[in-house]
């Protein structure tokens, strides 16, 4: 198996497996002029429903997301907008972005809407002259962090497609890198045999209690987590309850060791597997926290078809449904379905997918990033 890549070196040693060019709204009363910019340019954008009016940990949430996003390996320059009366400071956000090329515009400063448009897609232009061309290095596996999720689960998610990314996260750790399982909702019921895996007990109860911490978040609302899970699409597909959906879920996570818990976006400081306390909201607001923290791609896997990119990371779709494979070509980017027929083992389906991992960090395209089909999202943390 090939255990290297073509990636590129950032200054603060981590390695990308993209060199996107970030616009990044640093409130949401300029998310459409930086999606306007981000469209014309055809470049990335980072919408999100923060920036203002922020205190507490949902403030600190949301500038510690901004900050992964701007400081990420994938992201080669950065353009963020502003208007100019927000919480959060654009300033603080190009000093997390390091070395890379930067640019910041106000839509105060610039006039308004339509001329702060016009000089945000000049200095794209101007971004992505200077890191066209970047240099490409011979990278190790042990460099890459990948995070797991799940989405439109079905019966074949948790028997086939899920086990095989625990066995390709397995195999990825084998080699030095470092896994990321998430999706707090999805730990309900399941937290119990997750914690009996922690490097210490300490480690256990973070589990444990995150789970806890949210479903009381519900109660106070007089609900439950279990009401919303599973969704009418996880029923359709052969889920019964939550709990069933949780067991299935977490086998993304593999068999080994678990190294530690992360808040919301924290940067992962070490290999193996790490379990993130993820914000709540749709699932791309999970996604966008582990990528926050550095992980260079997204290993998604999807029963019906979830359609979702990122545009911080190439997501890879994952599915042992064979139905979707064969209708949902432009979603769908490794076919797990041999497991679910009896022509390959988990073991074998891992190997082949962490294949098709290292052939993604050296830059093949998944089929998110060919029909620019992204959605970014910044959640609520469960206090």
């Amino acid at each position: 198996m090939k255990t290297t890549f073509m990636g590129y070196r950032r200054h603060d040693g981590r390695s990308g497996v993209r060199n996107y060019v970030a616009v990044v709204p640093t409130v949401l009363c300029s998310v459409s002029v930086a999606r306007s910019i981000a469209e014309a340019m055809r470049v990335n954008v980072f919408p999100h429903e923060g920036g203002c009016g922020q205190v507490g940990s949902e403030k600190e949430h949301t500038l510690r997301v901004l900050e992964g996003v701007v400081s990420h390996p994938n992201v080669g320059a950065v353009l963020t907008v502003g208007l100019s009366c927000e919480q959060i400071d654009a300033t603080r956000l190009l000093k997390a972005a390091g070395d890379k090329p930067t640019r910041h515009i106000r839509i105060h400063d610039e006039g308004g809407n339509a001329k702060a448009v016009k000089r945000g897609v000049e200095m794209v232009g101007e971004l992505k002259k200077e890191i066209k061309g970047a240099d490409k290095t011979n990278i190790s596996v042990d460099e890459l962090t990948i995070a797991t999720q799940c989405g439109s689960s079905d019966t074949g998610s948790g028997i086939a497609s899920n086990p095989a990314v625990g066995a390709m996260a397995d195999k990825l750790i084998e080699l030095g890198g470092a896994v990321i399982i998430g999706e707090t909702g999805g730990l309900y019921g399941a937290a119990g045999l997750m914690a009996r895996r922690a490097a210490t007990k300490e480690i256990g109860d973070k589990i444990i209690a995150m789970t806890d911490r949210l479903e009381e978040y519900y109660k106070r609302m007089g609900h439950s987590l279990r009401e919303g899970n599973p969704t009418p699409g996880n029923i359709a597909g052969g889920l019964t309850t939550l709990v069933e959906k949780s067991l299935g879920g977490v086998r993304k996570g593999g068999t080994t060791t678990i190294r530690g818990v992360l808040s919301p976006g924290e940067r992962i400081s070490g290999k193996g597997l790490w379990v993130m306390n993820t914000s709540h909201g749709i699932g791309s607001c999970a996604a966008a926290d582990m990528l926050a923290s550095g992980a260079q791609i997204l290993a998604y896997t999807t029963g019906g078809g979830n359609p979702t990119g990122s545009p911080l990371a190439p997501v890879v779709k994952i599915t042992a449904t064979k139905k979707t494979v064969e209708r949902l070509e432009d979603i769908i980017d490794f076919d797990a379905s041999p497991v679910l027929l009896g022509d390959e083992t988990v073991k074998e389906c891992g190997n082949r997918m962490l294949e098709e991992m290292v052939e993604v960090a050296g830059g093949k395209i998944v089929q998110a990033e060919k029909t620019r089909h992204t959605v970014f999202a910044i959640g609520k943390v469960a206090l």
